[in-house]
């Protein structure tokens, strides 16, 4: 067999005050299979909750859904102050280390989006930070001959590039599904399937899996390229997120993900001196 499935994962809603709510997904009940991905929320919000904060050895990514009622002003320490409008896509690659902050751009406009944490290889977790963003008209759409619609954010499907270009190779795939649809996970990463809404049956090999919404699966490719196939029970809205995992040491304090409690003592350091630059509270 060269592909092995993780237990099913529920992603249990937690709310921080009232403006704040999020189905945060158990990762660690993928047994492994989720990395590089460190964290995962499926979030809607409708005022400002957190205060400007740090983040180093990793990327922070902020997805807004088509079906968002308003946008989200994403703010950062290397300049950028830009609002994210459904559909849109901010990957900040915090690398080295930056300050940023979130919040709706219209107070009381519910925000419906997705926070991510993707981890950075040891190699590339000093280099310098970076933003990309790419707006809903970036994104290209495809729709296949079963039905499915395909919004390509990172990484590549049908041939087609999506508009972020990690340092790390990454896919970001938000499907719509009202019939069967395939999935190829390349060779030697892993693949989480996180169901937004619906239900559906996974399989692959002899292997068959049925989600409902609010719950995620994860997948390995051991030597091979191999097919999965969703179909969905009714029609189904489906996230495919796929990467490398670095396999190497984690160590993981507040906002920062390193290798070692040096590499973390080291990022604390850069960002109580102000080597992570400045962002004042609005």
């Amino acid at each position: 067999m060269s592909i092995k499935f993780s237990p099913i994962a529920e992603a249990r809603k937690a709310e921080l005050g009232a403006q704040f709510s999020a189905h945060r997904l158990d990762l660690d009940a993928l047994t492994g299979f989720s990395a590089p991905i460190m964290g995962f929320d499926h979030f809607r919000a409708s005022g400002p909750t957190f205060a400007p904060h740090p983040h180093a050895g990793f990327s922070a990514v902020s997805y807004l859904f088509e079906d968002s009622t308003g946008g989200l002003r994403n703010r950062d320490s290397l300049g950028h102050d830009l609002v994210i409008e459904p559909g849109a896509m901010v990957w900040t690659q915090a690398a080295h280390g930056v300050v940023h902050d979130e919040h709706p751009a219209v107070n009381g406009e519910e925000v419906h989006g997705l926070q991510l944490f993707v981890n950075l290889s040891r190699s590339h977790k000093n280099l310098p930070p970076r933003m990309i963003h790419a707006s809903a008209d970036q994104v290209p759409t495809v729709v296949t001959g079963q039905g499915a619609r395909v919004r390509i954010l990172t990484g590549c499907f049908n041939e087609i590039e999506g508009p972020i270009a990690p340092v790390e190779p990454f896919t970001f795939l938000d499907v719509t599904l009202s019939a069967s649809f395939t999935y190829s996970v390349p060779n030697g990463q892993n693949v989480l399937i996180y169901v937004l809404s619906g239900a559906l049956t996974l399989s692959a090999l002899s292997e068959q899996r049925s989600l409902t919404a609010h719950q995620a699966i994860a997948a390995r490719s051991l030597s091979r390229s191999e097919d999965v196939h969703l179909v969905p029970d009714q029609d189904a809205h489906v996230l495919i997120l796929s990467g490398f995992d670095p396999q190497e040491p984690v160590a993981v304090y507040g906002p920062f993900i390193m290798n070692d409690q040096p590499g973390l003592q080291a990022a604390y350091s850069r960002y109580v001196e102000g080597k992570m630059g400045k962002l004042p509270p609005l």
